[in-house]
């Protein structure tokens, strides 16, 4: 993209160029409000069925591996590996907003695959 910017002390016009990276930043900066918009409203307010799915996930699920990342350590808000997209996902898909196979795909991407022990074990938890 090519501007023309004025020097007013000089009266001149020069072009100004911005860079790849400044049209990503803006690019990013446009669509963070779409972004968190898209999150799942039932993971920023207090669901006691959510919830109690949320415990037996950590229950039973906490200690297994997500690719180098425990199930736990994804979910604590407070600790260095949470990931608000992971907990926005299985919000949904607690919820039934998603489907388990869109869930599988979109959680596939913090870790560990589709034959992570996390991800299973989470997959068999709904199934109770």
């Amino acid at each position: 993209m090519q501007h023309t910017v004025t020097d007013c002390a000089a009266g001149v016009h020069r072009p100004s160029i911005l860079t790849r990276a400044a049209v990503r930043k803006l690019a990013l900066a446009a669509l963070l409000p779409l972004a968190l918009a898209a999150c799942a409203p039932d993971a920023w307010k207090a669901n006691p069925n959510y919830d109690a799915f949320v415990n037996q996930i950590l229950r039973n699920c906490g200690n297994k591996n997500m690719g180098e990342f425990t199930v736990s350590g994804l979910m604590d808000q407070d600790g260095p590996t949470y990931s608000v997209y992971f907990v926005d996902l299985t919000s949904r898909w607690g919820q039934n907003r998603i489907t388990t196979a869109d869930y599988v795909q979109g959680v596939m991407s913090v870790g560990g695959g589709r034959e992570s022990a996390g991800l299973k074990c989470i997959v068999a938890q709904k199934a109770q």
